[in-house]
């Protein structure tokens, strides 16, 4: 009976969601199957943990990739933490999803890396005091929401007063907390504007490549989404064992994570469990980042 590989992801026809599965396919021993995350039925009783989809057991799983979009974070964390119950090897755990969706928390676990840049940021719940936590910064500053993703829910703010109607605006749609962080400035990679980072494809302890992000004109954010170019960009050798200890702390397998290069050397910005990468494989051709994903897998299931 060939064994089967789930991708667990809202879409089936999302751009990784379908060169993962065209990856398992092509290959002799294993397939894919689409595994709708809100069609994933979590069961438990005390015979142990089974999970159900089109009516049938998950149990014979040989493995799944977790594509975990914003909306269903809490959903697929209480998955991942089920198929952890069920001994199903996987390319994401629940902590780590936990830890790097909220960019708070995710900065809160890696403030413990020696000699880590983290941007100024903090974290309010409610209005009533912006005007004077702004006072804390220079600006611009960007306000942004914990778990914005593809540069959806940041906003730049030029001065106090577009920074308060912009804070008083999103409590009004939402009690969520909202991140006041400091406008970063360029560093030696770039002058500014335009604006520039680096995205960095980590798999299973290795770093496969890296893009360099360049926001178009008029844009400060360098998301491939809302029209950045991008370019192949080879790390040092100390940025690539930053790299390394931001994963580490996260406890991460696979991800997408951003660095901004300063004067001062690179901050990070984000880590991204669930990243896409059209754009990478744009700007690095030789790289089959699915094939590298199922490959990783593949090694941890024979382990």
């Amino acid at each position: 009976m060939v064994k089967q590989i789930g991708i667990l992801s809202r879409n089936k026809d999302y751009f990784p969601t379908t060169r993962l599965l065209k990856d398992i396919n092509q290959r002799n021993d294993i397939s894919g199957v689409f595994l709708s995350t809100q069609y994933v039925f979590p069961l438990i009783s005390s015979s142990g943990a089974d999970a159900r989809f089109a009516n049938q057991s998950l149990l014979p799983l040989l493995g799944i990739v977790p594509r975990i979009g914003r909306s269903q974070t809490d959903l697929g964390i209480l998955c991942l933490k089920h198929f952890e119950l069920m001994n199903i090897p996987s390319t994401l755990s629940a902590e780590a999803l936990f830890l790097s969706r909220d960019k708070f928390r995710c900065y809160q676990a890696l403030s413990k890396i020696k000699g880590v840049q983290l941007p100024r940021t903090i974290l309010i719940n409610n209005s009533f005091q912006a005007d004077q936590l702004l006072k804390a910064f220079k600006f611009p500053v960007v306000i942004k929401l914990p778990d914005a993703t593809r540069g959806s829910g940041s906003m730049l703010a030029p001065n106090p007063k577009t920074a308060e109607e912009i804070i008083e605006s999103l409590f009004m749609r939402s009690s969520e907390p909202i991140m006041i962080q400091e406008y970063l400035r360029s560093g030696p990679l770039h002058t500014s504007p335009p604006s520039a980072d680096i995205r960095v494809i980590y798999i299973g302890k290795e770093i496969i490549g890296s893009m360099k992000r360049i926001a178009p004109t008029g844009e400060w954010r360098t998301n491939f989404a809302l029209g950045a170019n991008c370019e192949a960009y080879q790390l040092l050798a100390e940025d690539e064992e930053l790299v390394h200890q931001i994963a580490e702390r996260i406890g991460i397998e696979v991800a997408g994570i951003d660095l901004f290069p300063t004067q001062n050397g690179f901050y990070i910005l984000e880590v991204n469990a669930c990243p896409g990468w059209k754009a990478f494989e744009m700007a690095n051709p030789k790289i089959n980042v699915a094939q590298k994903i199922i490959d990783y897998l593949l090694r941890k299931i024979r382990r």
